[in-house]
């Protein structure tokens, strides 16, 4: 359905002072009485929260003429209840055409509208606005969905979309979906891996972390044994495939629900065809430029879903390999970690701190640009600046690499953070360039004043003089460094506005929940269903183990949970102390038999 085939007829009923009206040639309320057919329509709202128990909110899919609305608030209202009611209308159009000729200004005074702009089940990026915008938060409050019934029919997109939000909403809980991060022997994606794995038990969910950095001194030596470049890259993808052999291994005893491989992570092709064997959902977060890392196009072929921070171009090339899986998830900040001092260090003032700095590895062009700003109090942190004169003056610490921890310093103790995304073929600024790099949003959340240059994504993300500061060529950039450093007043106001930006809209909490939307939504069945067999309600355990007093105890220890699982009773066994009961060594028996079982099937 296009958005310009919406067609609106008021319809008069045998109810004079309550007329209907139809969208589509669908009459939207009873043209008999709509005032009964609401009432009756609030009793079953009614008798389902009798039944199913008090929610914390009603969201009701259409608001029609408002009949069945009032009725429930005075159904409510009658029996003493205060419950929150939340309306979806599913198009602008419709809303329009009701408010200009129904009169609902009283009734909507008293409720919550989410007027959506007709977004299909398949728009998953959309969903994800659609699920903040809902105020749904995983694992916590109780929803009643109800709809209009004539509005299921002429927005069944729309209808399908919250209809599936709602339901995971009600049935995931992040403490019961099992996640492995996936890291890589180096680089910046091993970092945005940390970050993402912190963000994921900050949002609760049983997550752990492969991390594969050790093995890098190893692939590294390789070249020790032998100078012919063939067989070091033979040894080499010897070593990757053993860390493959090693993944493997770590999810046979433990099989997570999903893996999340970070960029050069192991992810072989048998890696990734055993893993989906097993029924492990599997996402690859390729954080990376596709036109320098080309890789790309042997891992998104055999992965669930492929993540990535570059779009158009990058898209057109993986719709001509015949891709469907790929959805663009721009990077973001951990403000647990990237946040701002406010107890001044004095030595790391004076050893961070200067008017202008730059964090990051000696790119081709930045050597360029940054040799004509020697002029200023300037330095330099990162390795790879094999610089002569006057430029090698700026470099700090002998050009070593730094840490995060210190990247916070630095971002907090300059008075300009510059951010010159790298490029290995331009002489200074690349004219073009489109995805933002991690330093974007760390240098924000950590209320970091931010030269950057212009990105094709940035538009309508971040507002340049308000979050940032934008520069276009290298006059620029020095125009712009001597106008700040004189203006500190507008320099700290903007990153102050560009701090509150960054943490409200773009930290990897959110990644996850976006990501977890568009995962949730497109295995909602699958995942769903993997749940629930998995787990028991505990009132129900509660209950059967009524004549069996220890381990009735026993379940007891987790009433405070949803539910429970095998495993989650296992683990709480391995940590306590004291001799193992009759009840405890037989849950730790079948939880090592389950292990055994996983394992050979998946040989």
């Amino acid at each position: 359905m296009s958005r310009n085939d919406l067609n609106f007829e008021i319809v008069q009923t045998k109810t004079i002072s309550a007329p209907s009206f139809k969208i589509n040639g669908i009459t939207v309320h009873s043209v008999y009485d709509p005032i009964s057919e609401a009432q009756k329509w609030a009793a079953q709202v009614m008798d389902r929260i009798n039944s199913e128990g008090i929610p914390d909110k009603i969201m009701i899919f259409g608001f029609g003429a408002g009949y069945h609305i009032k009725a429930l608030i005075d159904f409510l209202k009658k029996d003493n209840k205060e419950i929150k009611i939340e309306v979806i209308e599913p198009a602008k159009e419709s809303f329009e055409f009701i408010k200009n000729n129904f009169d609902v200004s009283e009734l909507t005074s008293k409720i919550n509208i989410m007027v959506l702009d007709r977004i299909s089940e398949k728009s998953y990026s959309d969903a994800s606005a659609v699920f903040q915008r809902l105020e749904l938060e995983l694992d916590k409050g109780i929803i009643l969905f109800c709809e209009l019934p004539p509005y299921k029919k002429i927005f069944s997109e729309e209808y399908a979309l919250i209809h599936k939000l709602h339901g995971i909403n009600q049935f995931f809980t992040p403490s019961s979906f099992r996640v492995l991060v996936v890291q890589p022997m180096y680089g910046g994606s091993s970092t945005i891996g940390n970050y993402l794995y912190s963000a994921l038990l900050n949002l609760g969910y049983d997550a752990k972390i492969l991390d594969f950095s050790k093995f890098y001194d190893v692939y590294k030596y390789m070249g020790v044994f032998t100078p012919n470049e063939d067989h070091v890259n033979s040894l080499k993808q010897s070593l990757v495939d053993l860390m493959s052999e090693a993944l493997l291994s770590s999810v046979f005893n433990e099989p997570p629900d999903l893996v999340i491989f970070m960029a050069q992570s192991p992810a072989s092709e048998r890696t990734l065809l055993k893993l989906k064997s097993m029924g492990i959902k599997t996402a690859y977060w390729f954080v990376e430029d596709f036109r320098t890392l080309t890789y790309w196009n042997t891992i998104v072929k055999n992965v669930d879903y492929f993540f990535t921070i570059q779009k158009d171009d990058f898209f057109a090339e993986l719709k001509n390999i015949g891709a469907d899986n790929y959805y663009y998830l721009p990077l973001a900040c951990l403000p647990d970690f990237h946040k701002k001092i406010n107890e001044i260090n004095e030595d790391d003032r004076i050893k961070y701190g200067s008017d202008v700095s730059f964090a990051g590895m000696g790119y081709y062009n930045r050597k360029n640009v940054f040799a004509q700003l020697v002029d200023f109090n300037f330095k330099i942190w990162g390795t790879d600046w094999y610089v002569g004169l006057p430029l090698s003056l700026l470099i700090q610490d002998g050009g070593k690499r730094f840490t995060e921890e210190e990247a916070v310093k630095i971002y907090n103790y300059s008075k300009i953070n510059i951010n010159l995304h790298s490029s290995m073929w331009h002489w200074d600024i690349n004219p073009n360039g489109d995805f933002l790099n991690p330093r974007v949003y760390e240098i924000l959340a950590c209320g970091g004043f931010q030269l950057v240059d212009r990105r094709k994504y940035m538009d309508g993300v971040f507002e340049d003089g308000k979050d940032l500061v934008v520069f276009d060529t290298v006059d620029d950039l020095r125009k712009k460094i001597k106008y700040y450093l004189a203006n500190e007043e507008e320099r700290l106001s903007i990153a102050a506005h560009g701090r509150e930006t960054v943490v409200k809209n773009h930290t990897y909490e959110r990644r996850i929940r976006e990501m977890m939307n568009i995962i949730l939504l497109d295995s909602y069945e699958q995942i769903k269903s993997k749940l629930e067999t998995r787990k028991q309600n505990i009132s129900e355990l509660l209950k059967e183990t009524e004549g069996n007093k220890e381990l009735h105890d026993l379940i007891m220890q987790f009433s405070d949970k949803k539910s429970l699982s095998i495993r989650d009773m296992a683990e709480s066994i391995k940590s306590g102390k004291g001799r193992l009961s009759k009840s405890e060594a037989m849950i730790l028996m079948l939880w090592a038999i389950k292990a055994k079982l996983v394992k050979l099937e998946g040989l």
